[in-house]
């Protein structure tokens, strides 16, 4: 029977004479004459992406710089806002407190002048009282007539002494010189008002000084005329 050749492949990792497997050796593959090696190969493409992706993830340090600046400007900012803040507040406190002062300074006068029942018990009184005294000239005024017995109004007039009761005044121990207010209507009706921010019934003494001075005239008139005629009687 003729034997036939074995067209078995033949083995590429033989095993050794002493017994031992030898390990398989990298394939090398040949394209255009160029010789490559592909496990080289992937390990350079997996060290270039780790080193990029490394490169992605590390920290922005000038990114991080930026921000901290900008952060700290803003910090700043904000605490010379607030400063500014508390320096406005502390003025406008301050000059709350003086306003208050102010206020409770005025409002102690008003009592005190409602107290003794003056004109000048409101702000209204004194506008109304002081206007009459800054208005003199000529111009402001009509049926001008000469005053020509004060003495008569004066000698009418009731003058006396009194105390104001402690709840209108400041100062009730001290004795004061003027009038009654009722009594000095009957002779002087025009020179006397009612106060509707006190509910009582005043007096502008403004008026006696025209009559105080015509009466000065009065007596001094009369006493020439007296001192006159004694001098005639002497010759």
């Amino acid at each position: 029977m003729a034997r036939f050749a074995s067209t078995r492949a033949p083995i590429i990792n033989p095993i050794s004479r002493s017994g031992d497997v030898r390990p398989p050796q990298p394939m090398q593959m040949k394209s255009a004459g160029v010789t490559t090696n592909a496990g080289a190969a992937a390990d350079a493409v997996s060290v270039g992406s780790i080193y990029s992706a490394m490169r992605e993830s590390a920290p922005k340090y000038d990114q991080i710089a930026s921000t901290g600046a900008r952060l700290r400007a803003e910090e700043k900012i904000t605490a010379m806002k607030a400063e500014a803040d508390m320096h406005s507040a502390g003025i406008n406190a301050a000059a709350t407190v003086e306003a208050a002062k102010e206020q409770a300074k005025g409002m102690e006068a008003q009592a005190s002048a409602t107290k003794t029942g003056g004109i000048m018990s409101a702000v209204g009184g004194i506008a109304s009282a002081a206007i009459p005294l800054m208005m003199s000239d000529e111009s402001t005024k009509h049926t001008i007539d000469s005053i020509d017995d004060a003495l008569e109004t004066l000698r009418n007039l009731k003058p006396v002494t009194f105390f104001y009761k402690e709840e209108f005044s400041g100062s009730p121990e001290r004795m004061h010189h003027g009038f009654i207010a009722q009594e000095y209507q009957k002779v002087m009706p025009d020179a006397t008002y009612y106060d509707e921010t006190i509910g009582k019934l005043c007096i502008d003494t403004g008026d006696l000084i025209a009559l105080l001075v015509r009466a000065n005239q009065q007596l001094e008139t009369r006493l020439t005329y007296l001192e006159a005629k004694q001098a005639l009687q002497a010759v």
